[in-house]
């Protein structure tokens, strides 16, 4: 558009020729930003929803669990989620090299315009930053999935309502009265379940913002990235410190059994 912009009038000779050079770029262009977008809606942004939205943990609420079968059923999920979790993750690290490549081979008129590499960094950036929040999401919501079910007292509505979390047992050993399973070893259960979700990132490979790591096994995992972050710190103390609160509950529930309490004699 330049020459119309310097040199050229409405009375040159050459303004046919002129508008219909710009009329093919302007459609040129205009496929460009067409595919661009196609990539970005339905590649990258779609995968980050799906990414973002992914529950790490199964937690249904008509049911109740032993402490190992919980642990148990909650690894083998965390296992089939981490798989989802890379291969959503290669899918978005492949449509941004394809947005990089579509845009690097765009030809432009002038020679002395092109993309610049810093450019291109900078957008493998943009969305490796979004896929690392995406990715911290999906372990925010897990994880107080986890804390809030596990909090659940269960409802008059009998839609609403949810069996309880773990199946505890009051349990007489003269001379006392316990739980079983203990207190401890339900929150080594949960404790347990915090970690194997944390270790799902272990399997989701990191890509670097100027040369990709696609089907490199060995390079970086978003693992560090996100157990870093101080707000998911924070969430997985609240979760691993969650059955805290309930235990001074607990413990005037057993000592209500002390009126019935006897004395062995001889």
């Amino acid at each position: 558009m330049r020459p119309g912009m310097t040199t050229l009038t409405w009375t040159s000779m050459n303004i046919d020729a002129y508008i219909s050079n710009v009329h093919m770029g302007l459609k040129k262009l205009q496929e460009l930003v067409s595919n661009i977008n196609d990539i970005i809606e339905h590649r990258i942004e779609k995968n980050f929803k799906v990414v973002s939205k992914t529950l790490l943990i199964d937690l249904p609420n008509n049911k109740a669990f032993t402490v190992s079968d919980f642990v148990s059923m909650q690894q083998s999920h965390i296992f089939e989620r981490s798989n989802l979790l890379q291969g959503k993750n290669t899918e978005i690290e492949n449509a941004v090299e394809d947005l990089v490549s579509i845009i690097s081979a765009y030809d432009f008129k002038s020679p002395r315009e092109s993309v610049i590499k810093e450019d291109t960094t900078k957008l493998r950036e943009h969305y490796n930053h979004f896929m690392y929040q995406s990715l911290l999401h999906s372990a925010k919501n897990s994880m107080n999935a986890l804390k809030k079910r596990i909090g659940s007292r269960g409802g008059n509505s009998i839609i609403h309502s949810s069996r309880p979390f773990f199946e505890v047992d009051v349990q007489l050993m003269p001379p006392h009265v316990s739980l079983s399973p203990s207190l401890d070893d339900i929150q080594e259960c949960i404790n347990k379940s915090a970690q194997a979700i944390l270790s799902c990132y272990k399997t989701v490979v990191d890509w670097d913002s100027s040369t990709t790591f696609r089907n490199n096994q060995k390079g970086h995992t978003f693992f560090e990235r996100i157990t870093n972050d101080i707000e998911l710190v924070r969430v997985a103390l609240l979760l691993t410190g969650c059955i805290q609160g309930i235990r001074n509950t607990v413990a005037d529930y057993l000592n209500s059994f002390a009126k019935v309490s006897f004395k062995v004699t001889r």
